[in-house]
């Protein structure tokens, strides 16, 4: 005789995967960021740090010039977010931007030459081309007004240990850790945001 067939319920389906994370696009994080949103920025900054730490390495400029001209090169796309036209294109604009920075940096080293200093007597000071000199004006003084507008004591002291540029002053690496200039980085990027004057912003 034929065994009739159990019934009951039907085996559950298996559970569906869970959704795969998207990463925003960089025209998603430059409108964030324009918007005001801390965190789109950082993840700017995650994104295309070591892209732009690697060509200003393959300049081979010393230390000091290397970070300056890293530090200007995220200084001018905090100036420059807002006016983007191809946002898309962000890391295309960073590689230009930061070629740019070096040639500076490499162009203001060449302009110094070993001299005895007995030679030096009654030479002018501020010789350098005036160009250089504006820009260099221009980024110290955003630089000290992006300082002053840090809230936490601590980063502003972090700062001006960063910043110190005095002939006795150790180099960057000693006076300050990496987590910490990174974290001063964005500190300073978001002061400056808060400190610049909307008119300069639309120029």
């Amino acid at each position: 005789m034929p065994v009739p067939a159990t019934t009951g319920p039907a085996p559950a389906p298996p559970p569906a995967p869970p959704p795969e994370s998207v990463e925003p696009t960089d025209a998603e994080l430059v409108l964030g960021a324009c918007h005001g949103r801390a965190d789109a920025w950082e993840a700017i900054v995650d994104r295309h740090l070591a892209m732009v730490n690697a060509i200003a390495r393959s300049y081979r400029l010393p230390q000091q010039d290397r970070e300056d001209a890293v530090q200007t090169v995220w200084l001018r796309l905090n100036q420059h977010l807002p006016r983007l036209h191809t946002p898309h294109r962000l890391a295309s604009w960073l590689r230009r931007a930061t070629h740019t920075a070096c040639d500076r940096q490499r162009l203001h080293q060449r302009r110094f030459v070993a001299t005895d200093p007995s030679d030096m007597d009654g030479y002018a000071h501020d010789q350098d081309d005036p160009e250089l000199r504006y820009l260099r004006d221009e980024r110290h003084a955003a630089l000290h007004r992006a300082v002053d507008g840090l809230t936490d004591p601590v980063d502003r002291r972090v700062a001006r240990l960063y910043l110190d540029d005095s002939p006795d002053a150790g180099p960057i690496s000693h006076r300050t850790t990496p987590n910490q200039r990174r974290h001063l980085i964005r500190q300073l990027r978001r002061s400056l945001r808060v400190n610049t004057d909307p008119s300069e912003r639309r120029a």
